[in-house]
C-alpha cells in the first residue's frame, strides 16, 4: 500500500477549489494507494466535495498529518494544486514547506507538484523559487505562461477538465435551452452594453438566461444579475459541495454556453458541453487557463463581449475536441505520476 499525502485545502465556499483538488485525487488514485488528507479548518460543506475511499484517512490536525508522514517509509507527497499568490521578496513555497518537502525527499519519498497556478506570471518570474521544487519528480503548471516564467517543469490544463460527463453523453445542442451567467462578487460591475450583448445573444440563440453562483459569496451578485437581465436566479438546494457540484453540472448540461469571470465555472461548464465565454474586467488569468485547453477564443474584456459572442456557433465546433484533448493530456500526466510512484516502490 502506497501512502499518499496531500493538503487539498481551499476557500470553503468556492466549489472550484474543491473540484480541481478532488479531480487530481480521482485522476491519480490507484488500487494500492491510501490517501492521507489534511483538511484542518475546512467546513463540512467543503469536505463533502471529496470522494474518499475506504482506506483513506482525514486528519483533524496538521500536526497529526505530519507525524503520520514522518512515520511512513518513502511517503508520496502531492503539493497542493491550484492558485498560489507569489509576492516579493518571498521565496516559494516558503521556509516551512520547503523544509517539509526536503525532508520527504531525503526520506527517499516522492514529491509531485502537478497543477500549480499563480495569479501573475510576472510575479513568478521575479520571485525566488526554491530548488526543492526542481527536485520534485513531477512538476507541471496549469498554463504555459507560468511555466515559461518559472523556467522549469511542463504544463497541462487544470485538473478540473478531467471530471464531468463523457463527451458521448453530452446533451445535444438543440436540447440546451439555457444561457448560464455567473460573476465574481469582488469585481467591477459591467456596463449596460455588456447586458445588452447577453440579451442579444440569448435572443439570437433562442435560449433563456439564468444566473447561478457556485461560490456562495457570489449569490447576491447572481440575484442582481438576474434582475438586470430579466432572468431567473437558480438557487442550489444546498451549499454542500457534493450537492452544489451536481446542481451546477445539471444547469450547465442544459446550457448552450457559460458566461463568467470564474475560471472554474467556465471549466466545469465546458466539461458538461457548454461553451465557456470568459468575460471580465481583467480576463488575463481566465484566458491563460482556457488557452491551454484550446478554449480561450471567445474570452475578453467586458467591452469585447458582444463582438466575441458572435463567434459562438463556430467556436462550439471545437469544444468537444478541446475537452477530449485536455482529458487525454491530464490522463497522460496521471500516468506519469503513477510511473514515478511505481519506480520508488
Amino acid at each position: 500500500m502506497r501512502n499518499v499525502f496531500i493538503e487539498p485545502k481551499g476557500q470553503d465556499d468556492n466549489l472550484g477549489d474543491s473540484v480541481l483538488r478532488a479531480a487530481l485525487i480521482d485522476a491519480i488514485r490507484g488500487e494500492e494507494y491510501r490517501f492521507h488528507l489534511q483538511l484542518e479548518g475546512q467546513t463540512s460543506d467543503y469536505k463533502a466535495g471529496f470522494r474518499l475511499g475506504a482506506e483513506d484517512v482525514v486528519y483533524p490536525t496538521r500536526g497529526e498529518w505530519l507525524a503520520a508522514s514522518k512515520a511512513t517509509e518513502r511517503p508520496v507527497w502531492i503539493f497542493n494544486p491550484g492558485e498560489w499568490i507569489l509576492q516579493q521578496p518571498n521565496t516559494f513555497p516558503g521556509r516551512r514547506r520547503t523544509a517539509e518537502l526536503n525532508s520527504v525527499l531525503d526520506q527517499g519519498g516522492v514529491v509531485i507538484a502537478a497543477g500549480l497556478g499563480v495569479r501573475s506570471p510576472f510575479d513568478a518570474a521575479r520571485v525566488v523559487i526554491d530548488p526543492v521544487l526542481m527536485r520534485a519528480q513531477v512538476v507541471s503548471w496549469r498554463d504555459e505562461a507560468t511555466r515559461q516564467a518559472a523556467g522549469f517543469g511542463d504544463f497541462a490544463p487544470d485538473w478540473a477538465f478531467v471530471l464531468g460527463t463523457p463527451i458521448s453523453e453530452w446533451t445535444p445542442v438543440h436540447a440546451r435551452p439555457l444561457l448560464a451567467v455567473t460573476l465574481r462578487f469582488d469585481r467591477p460591475w459591467p456596463d449596460e452594453d455588456w447586458f445588452y450583448g447577453i440579451r442579444e445573444l440569448a435572443a439570437r440563440t433562442s435560449t433563456r438566461i439564468v444566473t447561478v453562483a457556485q461560490v456562495s459569496r457570489d449569490a447576491p451578485h447572481a440575484v442582481r444579475l438576474a434582475k438586470q437581465l430579466g432572468a431567473e436566479y437558480l438557487e442550489p438546494p444546498s451549499l454542500s459541495h457534493a450537492t452544489l457540484e451536481k446542481y451546477v453540472r445539471d444547469v450547465y448540461s442544459r446550457s448552450l454556453a457559460v458566461i463568467s469571470d470564474r475560471a472554474h465555472a467556465l471549466i466545469i461548464g465546458a466539461t458538461e458541453g457548454a461553451y465557456p465565454i470568459g468575460t471580465a474586467a481583467q480576463p488575463e488569468k481566465v484566458k491563460r487557463m482556457l488557452d491551454v485547453a484550446g478554449l480561450g477564443a471567445l474570452t475578453g474584456e467586458y467591452s469585447e463581449f458582444a463582438s466575441r459572442a458572435e463567434g459562438l456557433e463556430e467556436a462550439r465546433l471545437y469544444l468537444a475536441p478541446a475537452v477530449k484533448a485536455s482529458r487525454e493530456s491530464l490522463n497522460e500526466l496521471a500516468r506519469r505520476v503513477h510511473a514515478v510512484i511505481s519506480d520508488t516502490v
